[in-house]
This record gives structure tokens, sequence and C-alpha cells, in this order.
């Protein structure tokens, strides 16, 4: 690194304006350095150089350099036709860019400084001495140097004349360079010299590319899978290539983004990774793992079912959703009456122009899987107008029979003019609770109220979403004084399209909802139960595509996604479901680094996230609450941050201050469906809930447990007048709980040096984080006074107990009489008792232990 060869100095005894220096070929990529003293003016030098200095006088030095490609030779022009030219060449390598020159006439010191520097920075020194009548054997040249000197001609015009230069070279400087010394001595009184001195160096960059996103499937075989990937981006040297990854091994570097790895095993599951390198050697992290399992697929897809999703006249737009698929559907053929439409696409959408207004098209869609196998033909007839005409109303609704806690009705078939019917709404008063299919005209309303009176109602939609008006019914409850469970109503939807599926009447339910979003519904589905139908069965198991939404009555109150259908028990036929937030699947989206956001509120972090991650569908379930009074933070992302800051949506928003989130339901308005919303509660002021938990009282029992039952999770950030930033992650835990918090991972950018920076920002976070100190679980006693949705997660609550832990104090209050955070809430709605509700709260300590 540094100097490669210093070619042989030109000069010239023939007096010319034109003055071609042949020092040999230069590696590709190399920097050519020139020093040329001529006593006639330079108008050009070929070659693309840059000069970087040039001492103004007779004796003056002009300094060039350029990045080589190869080159052999440079031709120097001069004003006047000179013999009196020297040319001095260096060539170096890893001296991409140039950082600093000076320049200077001087009988004493020279000066040159320069900071910032990265390791293995080149200085070049080029000395000119001209001594009139005497000679120069007595000059020496500063410590430090190379000496590359040499003696040249003399010229007699009046006198004796010697012209004597020198250049010198430093290497392996970083950091800074402060250069003072006095060139030449030794040198007759009175005698100058000339000098250029310039710095260059290695690119210093150090950032990786970006992370290789959307890794996904294009090609399977048995024994084969093709992945492909979206370009990682750089700004420093640019992307060089993608390193391709098999169960953790690495398998090539290539510089395409496209990869096969052959040799597999069929019904083997292989999990697959890229990462991105630049020109210097900087790798980005892996991509999100893709896990696919080859397999001898020679099943076709389901057959694609085609709606209508907007008309106009001589228009026609059509979509459909994705197929299932034992590999996966890779392209779709489209067919107009019959006639296949030019090659297979890969949108789940057509539009059809120019065709005639009014005119009635068969429209087909045929879906082909990895291995080539394709589906049956899926087609749609539909007239190419537009189409805001709705349904007719369902006609004659009916009740059919009504029980404690059911009531089935009936109505007849709506038709439509176009389209045709995309189904059937339920409504249990104002409320939209199922959608179901266009082939059904029966639907149970389940989990009600015994002894009440429900307005029902039923409209008709087609696949444009022209609803119908509603047709109404009244219909009221058995009476019943068993203690029956209170009113429950589980009803699937599809998680992309937002669509209501059907009711799903389960049993043995219990569901949580928990600070950091880690609420979970667990149940079981009876197969063997006639009411159950294949598409409410084949609905409930399609794990990570289908939202489980729970109603009590007409409020909504939890939402999921079904995350693990597989528990099935055989003897009894019971299928166990597990269905967790829908909050967690955001913790694995990527998010763009969009720029600084610097100042921000913590909770508007949350609502930046939302808007650039998931798609239209994910936006519908998803919206946010902030909270008053939230510490503002000052952060800045970048783009390499993201494939670690974004492994949870808690962890990226921890800011200083901290606060708590979960999901409460909630209902869209404006389009009158359920969504989630991303609650925000701050750690260090949470609400009141005006909620107070007594035993003995409305706590049937409780049980208490000293262990630390919250992992708490700080961010740091530090940000250094030199620009440098530390973003910290520091995890507390029971295993952690009596000493300091655990420092997962420290991440350390450009200009942050100081150890002592990281110790103070760990102790901040420290001191910021909360962990809990004891924790209670109060059951409570069942009863119509038990309003828990309308508790929040996060809030205190008034904890009162007497009892022999807590015995009553000699003035008369009770033993323990003080506020604690709840932290969850569990429900079980079909116990044989009625609804019975558990409330977790934790006491929280106020600083670190030591």
């Amino acid at each position: 690194m540094g100097l490669v060869r210093m070619a042989t100095p030109y000069t010239t005894q023939s007096a010319s304006t034109s003055h071609t220096f042949h020092f040999g070929s230069t590696g590709v990529g190399n920097r050519i350095v020139l020093f040329v003293q001529s006593y006639a003016g330079v108008s050009s030098v070929s070659g693309g150089y840059d000069m970087h200095e040039w001492t103004a006088h007779t004796l003056g030095i002009r300094m060039y350099s350029k990045i080589g490609f190869g080159d052999s030779s440079v031709t120097v022009t001069t004003t006047n036709a000179t013999d009196r030219i020297f040319i001095w060449m260096y060539e170096l390598d890893d001296a991409e860019v140039f950082y600093t020159s000076n320049t200077g006439l001087t009988s004493g010191s020279a000066y040159l400084s320069a900071s910032g520097l990265p390791t293995g920075c080149t200085v070049l020194l080029g000395v000119s001495v001209y001594v009139a009548g005497a000679d120069n054997s007595t000059a020496s040249w500063p410590g430090g140097f190379t000496h590359m000197g040499y003696t040249f001609r003399d010229w007699s015009d009046g006198g004796s004349k010697r012209v004597w230069g020198s250049t010198a070279i430093d290497e392996g400087v970083s950091g800074s360079l402060s250069l003072t010394p006095t060139l030449v001595t030794g040198l007759p009184s009175g005698s100058q010299y000339a000098w250029a001195a310039g710095v260059w160096g290695p690119n210093p960059d150090t950032t990786p590319p970006s992370v290789p996103g959307n890794l996904r499937l294009t090609a399977m075989t048995p024994t084969s899978v093709s992945v492909t990937w979206d370009a990682s981006s750089d700004a420093g040297t640019g992307v060089s290539g993608y390193g391709v990854y098999k169960n953790a091994s690495k398998m090539a570097d290539q510089g395409g983004r496209t990869y096969t790895f052959s040799g597999l095993t069929s019904g083997v599951p292989y999990t697959f990774e890229v990462d991105a390198y630049d020109g210097k050697g900087n790798r980005s992290g892996k991509s999100l793992p893709l896990t696919i399992t080859p397999i001898d697929d020679r099943t076709p897809p389901t057959t694609p079912i085609v709606r209508a999703t907007a008309l106009a006249a001589g228009s026609i737009t059509v979509g459909w959703a994705e197929p299932h698929d034992e590999s996966a559907v890779v392209a779709y053929g489209i067919y107009l009456n019959g006639q296949k439409q030019g090659a297979d696409i890969t949108a789940r959408t057509r539009t059809f122009s120019g065709l005639t207004p009014g005119g009635l098209y068969t429209i087909g869609v045929d879906a082909k899987d990895l291995l080539g196998n394709r589906s049956a033909i899926g087609s749609k007839s539909v007239r190419a107008q537009p189409d805001t005409s709705p349904p007719t109303v369902p006609g004659s609704v009916r009740v059919v029979s009504a029980t404690q806690t059911a009531i089935t009705i009936a109505w007849d078939a709506s038709t439509d003019d176009n389209v045709g019917l995309e189904g059937y709404g339920l409504y249990l008063g104002s409320l939209r609770i199922a959608q179901v299919g266009p082939a059904s005209q029966v639907f149970t309303f389940t989990q009600l109220t015994p002894g009440i009176t429900y307005n029902l109602a039923v409209d008709a939609a087609d696949e444009l979403g022209n609803r119908s008006a509603k047709a109404v019914a009244q219909a009221t409850t058995l009476e019943d004084t068993s203690g029956a469970a209170p009113p429950y109503e589980y009803v699937l939807y599809d998680w992309s399209s937002h669509r209501p599926l059907d009711s799903l009447p389960l049993q043995n339910v219990s569901f949580e909802l928990a600070l950091g979003g880690n609420g979970q519904l667990t149940a079981d589905i009876p197969l063997y139960d006639e009411a159950y139908t294949v598409g409410r069965v084949e609905a409930a198991t399609r794990s990570e595509r289908t939202m489980l939404l729970v109603y009590r009555g007409e409020r909504f109150v939890w939402g999921g996604r079904v995350v693990d259908p597989t528990d099935y028990d055989s003897e009894t036929g019971e299928l166990r479901i597990t269905v967790e937030e829908v909050i967690g699947v955001y913790g694995l989206r990527f998010v763009s680094h969009t720029g600084p956001r610097a100042g921000t509120l913590a909770h508007t972090e949350i609502d930046w996230l939302l808007e650039q991650s998931g798609g239209d569908a994910d936006k519908r379930w998803l919206t946010t609450a902030g909270v008053p009074g939230t510490l503002a933070v000052d952060r800045e992302y970048r783009s390499a941050d993201y494939s670690r800051v974004l492994d949870t949506l808690a962890d990226i928003a921890g800011a200083p201050g901290g606060f708590e989130w979960w999901v409460k339901p909630s209902w869209d308005n404006l389009a009158d469906r359920p969504r989630m919303e991303l609650r925000r509660v701050n750690r260090d002021a949470p609400p009141n809930s005006d909620l107070t938990l007594e035993y003995p009282g409305n706590v049937r029992k409780y049980r208490r447990s000293t262990r630390r039952g919250l992992a708490t999770v700080t961010h740091g950030k530090l940000s250094l007048p030199d620009g440098g930033v530390l973003i910290e992650k520091v995890v507390r835990d029971d295993l952690h709980g009596a000493g300091w918090p655990k420092l997962e991972y420290a991440h350390q950018f450009e200009g942050l040096t100081s150890p002592q920076a990281l110790k103070d920002e760990t102790q901040r976070a420290a001191d910021a984080s909360r962990g809990a100190r004891m924790v209670f679980e109060f059951e409570l006693a069942p009863g119509s006074d038990v309003r828990w949705w309308e508790w929040e997660l996060g809030s205190n609550a008034q904890v009162v107990i007497t009892d022999y832990l807590y015995p009553e104090r000699p003035d008369g209050a009770a033993g323990l009489d003080r506020m604690m955070k709840v932290i969850s809430v569990r429900v079980t709605p079909s116990s044989d008792g009625g609804e019975q509700v558990t409330v977790t709260t934790a006491e929280l300590t106020t600083a670190v232990d030591e």
C-alpha cells in the first residue's frame, strides 16, 4: 500500500514546446502523481490530470494527479520552447482520494497539515532549487522522508548555473498530519527553494451495503430451489456482489441477483439467506431467512376465483386471490372469451380495455406453480359497463329458531344485474359480525345473552362493493338463570382481503391481553360437530392467513392471527388452534430508510413505521394512538440500522422516558369494520384505570410471586459533536434482575471512540429501565360489574388486601393498600360459572438494583 514505483525523471537537452514523458504502463485504478518544473509556462497536460498546486515563480513546481487506467505516458505542452523542464512521476496504490495539499517559495520552513485521515495515507513532497554561481553539494534534506533527489545538467549562459530537484515520500500516515520542517539546509546564503506537497489515501468507506430485501422463491424441482432478491444499495464504492447461504453456510459470492441451489433432498426443509458486499469488502447483514422444502409437486393449484373489481364503458378490471398450491404459484394465464391473452403474468389483477360498451365477456384465469402444473380455468361473465347498482334486498327474513344463547334466521336470495353476488352481511344491531357466501341463506347468531331482544339484519353485496339496503328482523333469546357464559361470537376474516368468512362456535376458549403485544387465544375446534362446514375448518387452519375476531355481543373485544392450527387429538376429534395478536407480524417488516427524524415524539415514530411498512390490507387492520406528554426523542436512523432495530416494533419505539404498548380492539366507523389500535402507555406516568381490586371483595382469590414478571427493553442513543452515533439495546429479565442489566449488543459508528461514552450511555439506559419487583394475580368473582374491556393495560389499579399475609392495621385500615400496574387481563368466556376474568398486576422498582 502506498508507493508502487518512481519512474526515471524526464529532462531534455532539446528546446521544444511539447514534452512527452514515457514512464511505462501503470496499474488500472492506481494514482499517478506528477511534479512538473519548467522555466516556461505550462499550457496543458494530456490525459485529464487535475492540478492541485502551483508555485507561481521561475523555480515553481506544478503538482498534478489522476486515477490511471493503464496509462504509460503523458505530454506536457509549454507556452515557449524550453529545454529547462523536469518531470517526476510517482505511482501509488490504494490512493483513491485526494485529501489536501500546499505549496510555497521559501528559504526557511514549509507547512502542511491535515486531519481526519484514514489509515495508510501517502505524502509526496517535491522540491526545486536554483543556485547561481555556486555548487549545491553541501545541501541536505529533511529527516523522516526518503530522499529521492537528482542533480541535473548545468547550463552556461554567462556564468555557472545549476538546477537541482528532489522529491520525498512519507507513507502510512493516519489520523492527522502536521509538517513544519526546513526542507533544504546548507544552501548558499540568500538561496530559495520552491516546494509542493500533497496527501492521497484510501477511500474511508466502512459502511456496508443495505440488506438485500424480498428474498423469494422463483422456481423449484424435487432437488433444487431457485431464488431472487431485490437489489441492495451502497453509498460508498457501490455494491460489488452478493453472498448466498444455505442453512447458514455460504455457497457462493456472485454479481447477479438470482441463484439456484441444487443437490437438495426432496421433502427436507432448507433455510436460505443472502447478504451484499461492496468494493471495500464491507458486508451487509443477512436478509430475512427463507425456508423452503423442495417437493415433487404434481398437484395443480386450486382454481382461481375471479372477481370483478372495476367496470366502465368498454372496460373490465378483474382480480383474484392467490390459489393454494403445494409448492407456490408463480404465474397466471389470462383468457378472454376462451382465448389466451399473451404470455402468463405474475400480477393478480388484469384490466381489459377497448371492449364494446355493454358487451358481455367471459374472463378466465388459471394458475401455474413452480413445477409447471396448471390449475383449471376459473371464469367470470361480466358486462363492460359501469355498475353502481346494488343487489336486490334479501327477501322474507324470518326467525327459524331461538335458544338461550343463539338465534337462527333465514332469508330469500338476492339477485344482481351484472357482476353477481359476493355474499351476505349479517348484523347484530349496527355491527356487521359476519359475511357469508352467495350460496348461504341461513345464519346462526351464537353466544348471545339469555332473555335479551336483539335487532338482526342481513344485506347483500356484489363484487364491486355495492350493498343493498338491510332486511331486518327482531328476536328474543330464551330466559336462562343457570349462569351460562356471556355472549361471545368468533368470526374468521381473510387477512389480505379483509373479508369476513364465517362465524366459528369454538370450545374451551381462553384469551389474554398483555403489555408488549403478547396477547394470545387458544381454543378447540370440535371437528365431529355437524355445525362445522368444510369451509369453516379450512379457514381456521390457514396459518398466518386468517384472522380470528372475538365479539362480546355487539362489541369487538379481541383480534389476532391464526399461527398454530396443528395440535389435533384423534380420540376426541378436536383441533387446538393458537391465535396471536396481529401486531406481531409487524416485527418482521423491513422499513426503508427515509432520512433523519430529529426531535420527534416517540409515538409519532410508530405512526411513521406503520406508514412505511406493510400493504394497504395491513394498514386497514392497524392504527395508533399516542400519549400526551411523551418525551421528545432525538434519533437518526441509518439504513444499516434497520436489520437490527426492527426485530420488533416494541424495540424500535423504546425511547428515553420509556413506555409500554399493547393492542386495543377498535372499530373503523368510516369503513364499518374492525381494526387494532396500537396503544402507548407512558411507563413513567401511567394512567389511572379507576379499578379497585379488593380481597376479600370483588377478588375471589389471589396469588403473589416475587419473580420479575416483566422483561424490560430499553434503547439508548448517543450523538456526539463529531457525528458519532451509538445505539444499544439493554434487556432486563429474571436472570439479570438482581444486578446490572444485560448489555445484549452495542453498535458503534464513526467518530465514537470513547469507552466512557459507552459506559455513560449504558448507565443511562439502565437507570431508565423498569422491572417488576412483585407480581400479583387476581381471580375476580364473575358478575355483571366486571367490565374488563374498559380497563387499560399499563394503567394503575388500587389494590386493597386484608388477610393473613397482610393483616388489618391497628387503625382498621387494610393491610395492603397501594397502586399497582395492570400488565395483563385473561378471560375465559366458557367457564361453568360464567365469564372468568383474571387480572395480573405488578409493583415496579424505581431504579436498578445493585
